[in-house]
């Protein structure tokens, strides 16, 4: 978050975003906002003459150049090799409706499906469309709305069919969880506030919906008397993923005492700080479920709740289990003792978690407290051996990398080289894409950059690049392929109901939403979505093999925005506002605005912090006016991309210039603020910056420049010649260089 006064940054505990009301015209399925600015991408893909067949793009690394099954395509086409005057057609034929230019979209759309059969009925939808934005509805309902039903019936369009023909209920029934049914219901709530069998469905398929918490409101009002325990369900899932804790857990409390049903309504409680509530909520479902799916998170939250001797023996009762709360549980439990100075039962729980759990992130942040309190007190043979032993045992995490990385540190300090080489060696082994891989090829005199890399000047080599995805439609797949993100998206919520609990969708569901929905403009849920499966442990083989992919790491560590504004993509990335043309002007590294951008917003352009911050870079509005006033800016707005991009590159590069272009302070000062950075320097010194960054008192500033300096990275390995090289030549066999 972009801070100018030196007042502690609160914590980010949400986000919200500003979501338009949709309109009739985006439940026809002619969409605006997000789908606006794809159309602009089709336009510009289209002026620069780019393949639209999937861009290929330079690998990764050698390793991650796989690529998953392609899924099986009707009449013997393969969706990757559609005829590319077909697939221009298409496209140019979908943004021509997107701009109401139904007349040239009939003519593209002339004859098109004979060449593109994968999608006839998708082709036959927009042929509909077209002739509805002509006023001629004869032709739409007549001919192509019926001809979808006839011959796809059960296809995700035929849910557009049904709408253009008026069979609202039978849309419901048939395709409840498609988003242009939630569209649809939206819409006629509008029309009709009290049609509570709508809002009933809306709330049920469709919780998420962005500005559904007053309909919910309005429904339970209105009919609090006559609600049945289903209903008080729908509501209370609603609220909790409307993120209204207060009100989920007055819903939670009249739904049906199920497991899950009484861990929400505690946990809601909580959050809403209303203990003595939580805490019965908690004991109601240990007394009904003692041995539920979420009996020993339970116990842990209701340790949070209680007095020392009960706190202990639920913390005792988790941790003598072997569950996935158990390692939490015992991390807790030597916490509580150390703070009630009972230091000999604090070590033993330790000792304990770190010999049952090694692999556990609670079994290394409890190592890395004891090893820096050795290493402080200069006992650093066991420091380092504490450190290699629990960091060694870790699995992508950046813990486990943290502990390495300074058993190196203080293997050096020991004077001790050789060994500190080889621990460096083994960090980038074991945690290539950390913070403290990148910190191992520094000491190992990689050219990988420094604290210093904000200014560096790179060679972005970037093109999105698309894979085919595994387990999706022949249809799915071939607009996925051919670059039109919104129908890919659009069709794939039509075959499999996304908004339901991650827990009950499969690696590939999960995988091919978080590409479509990262593709689609949901930046923030896409990149987490798929960020997810990096760490995932499940025993499931196509996860090492979409490990390996290039689109993998491209959805995690995406450059959006890059070349404009609007997230199109251009040739000539600096011909328009976007952060190439920033980053030049401001002499600022654009993959390290990228790392940047991705910490604070995930790439939203409208969203909104708790503490108020707006936009890609998170400026607050204070801020805001003060840069804008510096740089003569009469007319802005925080959220629009071009504006946010502006003003946030040119505070990073003024956060440079106050610290003599060192990147580190920029960041800290950007996330922290100017005056707390300079008492950091004052009290803790600056002479090993690793040091520094460990001692920086607030805990999100710490993570942030970490966060984003591992970013950067990974950014750098994927989008420049020379980090590809280096990743091919180097990370897959360290001890090749010195």
């Amino acid at each position: 978050m972009l801070q100018v006064s030196s007042r502690p940054v609160a914590q980010r505990s949400r986000v919200e975003y500003r979501s338009s009301e949709v309109v009739r015209r985006q439940s026809m399925g002619i969409p605006t906002g997000s789908k606006r600015r794809w159309i602009r991408w089709v336009a510009g893909v289209l002026a620069a003459g780019a393949a639209l067949g999937g861009a290929v793009w330079g690998f990764y690394t050698s390793s991650w150049a796989g690529t998953a099954e392609v899924a099986s395509a009707p009449e013997g086409r393969d969706p990757a090799q559609l005829p590319q005057t077909s697939t221009t057609a298409f496209l140019r034929a979908y943004a021509a409706l997107q701009a109401g230019q139904a007349g040239s979209a009939l003519k593209d759309l002339q004859g098109l499906e004979e060449s593109l059969p994968v999608l006839r009925e998708e082709i036959w939808k927009l042929r509909a469309q077209a002739y509805e934005q002509l006023q001629d509805k004869e032709t739409a309902q007549g001919i192509w709305w019926p001809k979808i039903l006839q011959e796809y019936p059960h296809s995700p369009v035929a849910a557009y069919a049904l709408w253009g023909m008026g069979q609202v209920d039978r849309l419901r029934q048939q395709f409840p969880t498609h988003p242009l049914t939630g569209r649809a219901l939206k819409h006629l709530l509008e029309l009709d506030p009290d049609r509570y069998d709508l809002l009933r469905d809306l709330a049920q398929h469709h919780p998420q919906t962005p500005g559904l918490t007053p309909l919910l409101d309005r429904w339970r009002q209105a009919q609090e008397g006559s609600l049945t325990a289903s209903d008080w369900q729908i509501l209370a899932d609603a609220y909790w993923e409307q993120r209204e804790y207060g009100k989920a857990a007055r819903a939670y409390g009249r739904a049906p005492a199920t497991s899950q049903n009484l861990y929400r309504w505690g946990r809601s409680h909580q959050i809403s700080r209303e203990f003595p509530q939580a805490r019965a909520a908690y004991q109601a479902l240990l007394a009904q479920f003692p041995d539920g799916p979420e009996a020993s998170l339970t116990r842990r939250r209701l340790a949070e709740l209680s007095d020392l001797p009960t706190a202990i023996e639920l913390l005792r009762q988790v941790g003598s289990g072997s569950d996935k709360e158990a390692p939490e549980a015992l991390l807790s439990l030597s916490q509580l003792y150390d703070r009630n100075a009972s230091p000999q039962s604090a070590q033993a729980t330790r000792q304990a978690l770190w010999d049952r759990f090694p692999a556990s992130e609670a079994a290394a942040n409890a190592a890395w407290t004891v090893a820096w309190s050795q290493a402080q007190a200069g006992n650093f043979s066991q420091a380092i051996a504490l450190a290699q032993q629990i960091g060694s045992a870790q699995r992508d995490t950046e813990m486990g990398a943290q502990l390495l990385y300074w058993a190196g540190k203080w293997q050096e300090q020991q004077g001790d080289i050789t060994a500190a080489r080889q621990t460096y060696r083994q960090v980038l082994r074991q945690f290539p894409h950390t913070y403290y891989g990148w910190r191992s090829a520094v000491q190992l005199g990689w050219p990988v950059g420094d604290f210093y890399s904000g200014r560096k000047r790179v060679e972005v080599d970037f093109q999105p690049v698309r894979q085919p995805l595994p387990g999706v439609s022949a249809a799915t797949q071939a607009l996925h392929l051919m670059g039109a993100s919104q129908l890919a998206w659009e069709r794939w919520q039509g075959e499999t109901p996304v908004q339901r609990d991650p827990r009950q969708m499969g690696v590939a569901e999960r995988f091919v939403t978080g590409i479509l929905r990262n593709s689609a403009g949901e930046h923030l849920r896409g990149i987490n979505q798929v960020a997810a499966l990096r760490f995932s442990e499940e025993p499931d083989p196509l996860l090492e093999m979409l490990r390996q992919r290039q689109d993998f790491w491209q959805a995690i560590y995406p450059l959006h925005y890059y070349a404009s504004p609007d997230n199109s993509w251009s040739r000539d990335p600096y011909a328009q506002p976007g952060m190439a043309r920033w980053s030049r002007q401001f002499n600022l590294n654009p993959l390290m605005v990228a790392a940047l951008i991705r910490q604070e917003s995930r790439f939203e352009p409208e969203i909104v912090s708790a503490s108020g911050a707006l936009g890609l870079m998170q400026v607050m509005p204070a801020t805001g006016r003060w840069i804008a006033q510096q740089i003569g800016l009469a007319q802005y707005s925080l959220t629009n991309p071009a504006d946010n991009l502006y003003l946030g590159s040119w505070y990073f590069d003024y956060t440079h210039r106050t610290y003599q272009d060192n990147t580190l302070l920029a960041l800290a000062s950007y996330n922290g603020g100017p005056g707390n950075v300079a008492r950091w320097l004052n009290r803790f010194g600056f002479e090993d910056p690793d040091v520094f960054v460990e001692q920086i008192p607030f805990p999100e500033t710490r993570g942030y420049v970490k966060s984003v300096f591992g970013n950067y990275w990974n950014y750098w390995k994927l989008y420049t010649q020379e980090g590809r090289s280096l990743v091919s030549q180097r990370l897959h066999n360290p001890s090749s260089s010195s």
